[in-house]
């Protein structure tokens, strides 16, 4: 078993359930209750919240079965490009948009995940 890849799938699992739990609570409620944007906006919105819901727990079981299967290494290096991929993406985008990381902090849940699968991948 690849400890690096198990523990990476852990914190994948935690990241995919805050985002389920919490966010579902912080951010999908609202964006659905949101009567100032319009319908299409709002349900196109909602629709990638659901994606983003399944990019989470597939990353997790990509990384679970490499840490368990040593010839699936393909699957890790895919979980952790995705990881590193939105990790990047959502660490980037609060100095973008000029807004602090305490409104959008969850480029860095992925920094973890990353690491770890980068660990497995070259320790």
């Amino acid at each position: 078993m690849n400890t690096y890849f198990a523990i990476a799938a852990a914190f994948a699992t935690f990241n995919a359930g805050l985002h389920f739990f919490l966010g579902g609570k912080t951010i999908a409620r609202p964006l659905l209750e949101a009567t100032g944007l319009p319908d299409k906006v709002r349900c196109v919105q909602y629709f990638c919240w659901h994606i983003a819901t399944l990019t989470l727990i597939l990353q997790a079981v990509l990384l679970g079965v490499a840490a368990v299967a040593p010839a699936e290494t393909g699957l890790a290096i895919v979980g952790t490009a995705v990881a590193a991929s939105v990790g990047l993406l959502g660490i980037g985008m609060p100095p973008f948009l000029q807004i602090g990381y305490g409104t959008m902090p969850q480029g860095w849940l992925f920094v973890p995940v990353t690491g770890l699968g980068l660990a497995g991948l070259f320790l």
